[in-house]
């Protein structure tokens, strides 16, 4: 499966595509996010990545101009094909964060499954109030995890 394919399987999944390389969906009280990164990120014949996911009730730095927002910072998890594991841990990444990359016509089909299998099982285990926990456990929370938290106003 291409970059094209998925993005169309992603989409009869119930994600939404979102300009040509992102594409989000819900899973529970979650938003998952496929955000293709551009710029400095570009290869030809590549697509560079990263998969966030974020509790629907999290307010933003800066509300979304349209239904979801595809800026990796507004996400608690930034996660990679090769940064996951079973169990999610919150890293506190706000502008420095690992991103995959896979040939455009490369195989897919991990990511398929990372995004309406694997990550959505570990979000279900974990719980808002999980990653709430785990954001409070920060000796000095950014500005972010400060309106995360209900601390700031956005």
């Amino acid at each position: 499966m291409n970059h094209a394919e998925l993005i169309e399987k992603l989409k009869k999944s119930g994600f939404e595509q979102l300009g040509t390389a992102s594409a989000f969906g819900y899973a529970g009280e979650w938003v998952i996010g496929l955000i293709g990164l551009s710029g400095r990120f570009q290869q030809a014949g590549t697509k560079a990545f990263v998969i966030c996911a974020r509790p629907i009730s999290f307010d933003y730095m800066e509300r979304p101009k349209g239904k979801y927002h595809d800026d990796p910072m507004e996400y608690p998890f930034k996660l990679t094909l090769n940064s996951f594991g079973e169990k999610l841990k919150y890293q506190s990444q706000l502008l420095r964060f690992e991103h995959s990359r896979i040939d455009t016509e490369g195989d897919w089909s991990k990511v398929f499954d990372f995004l309406v299998s694997d990550l959505p099982e570990s979000l279900s285990s974990l719980g808002v109030s999980g990653l709430v926990q785990q954001i409070k456990e920060i000796k000095e929370p950014g500005y972010i995890e400060k309106i995360w938290l209900g601390e700031l106003g956005a």
